[in-house]
């Protein structure tokens, strides 16, 4: 179980286990993915209001709370290439706010769609506009959704030629300064697609005009998939060259450790 403590002015996180631990817990249900869930957005009013809802609204509000809350952006230009491609973004998650970073500041002229956990579909409300901004919640077994989520992937990225945003570290570390260690079997989507991967790292440093220290986001080099490599060695290949990018640009910035994490025995 996870616990935040201040100590003498520092404020501990402690954690048992790395790839299951969210410190940003919403207590939302999970529920499973209802079947009429809408993975492919065509009709052509809905793509209208989508639009104006992504492009006129949302991201033009939250580039605006990136520039004026310190957020950085370097090596933008590795996302040239990958223009007209569809491609599969994956970052990690220090923060609530780095889905939108990501999808308003970071990627321009070309939406960014996001894998992530069914929470929303359980806010009757919310569902609808997460749907609009391109939210592409994941099915707990049902597989009749995971086969329609499939297809929509493949037609946001083969079709419309957008981007996917993942998390492969899936939960929430806030201000932490590493890569975690999480799983290959996100690669799935890239390697059955032969879509491009690209890693963007959230990275951090001091400011003489903030309290908290301010995110500099590092995108990565593009990653290709090969011909000549079956499913499962291009999930392996993508994945490893994915986390060495994502350690390396990680590695190469000196952060403030804002918060302190602490590995803790279960047995404790």
């Amino acid at each position: 179980m996870v616990k935040r403590e201040k100590i003498n002015g520092v404020t501990y996180c402690f954690y048992d286990d790395e790839t299951k631990d969210d410190f940003m817990q919403t207590n939302l249900s999970r529920p499973e993915v209802p079947e009429s869930y809408k993975y492919i957005r065509n009709n052509p009013i809905n793509v209208f209001f989508s639009n104006i809802l992504y492009y006129c609204i949302a991201k033009p509000i939250m580039s605006l709370i990136c520039i004026f809350g310190g957020v950085r952006c370097k090596n933008r230009k590795n996302l040239k290439p990958l223009k007209k491609t569809g491609t599969f973004i994956y970052a990690n998650h220090t923060s609530i706010f780095d889905m939108f970073a990501i999808q308003s500041f970071v990627v321009r002229g070309k939406r960014t769609n996001l894998i992530g956990y069914s929470d929303m579909t359980s806010v009757p409300i919310g569902v609808n506009i997460c749907n609009a901004l391109g939210y592409i919640p994941l099915p707990l077994a049902n597989l009749k959704c995971v086969r329609n989520m499939l297809k929509g992937l493949d037609y946001y990225i083969n079709k419309k030629k957008q981007n996917v945003l993942i998390f492969p570290e899936a939960h929430v570390w806030p201000f932490y300064t590493e890569i975690r260690k999480f799983p290959s079997a996100s690669f799935h989507y890239p390697a059955k697609l032969m879509a491009p991967v690209i890693p963007i790292v959230t990275v951090y440093r001091k400011s003489h005009f903030y309290r908290k220290p301010r995110p500099t986001i590092i995108v990565g080099e593009p990653i290709y998939p090969k011909k000549e490599f079956d499913l499962k060695q291009n999930r392996d290949y993508l994945y490893e060259e994915c986390y060495k990018q994502m350690v390396a640009i990680s590695n190469s910035y000196d952060q403030p450790k804002y918060f302190k994490y602490v590995k803790t025995s279960k047995e404790n």
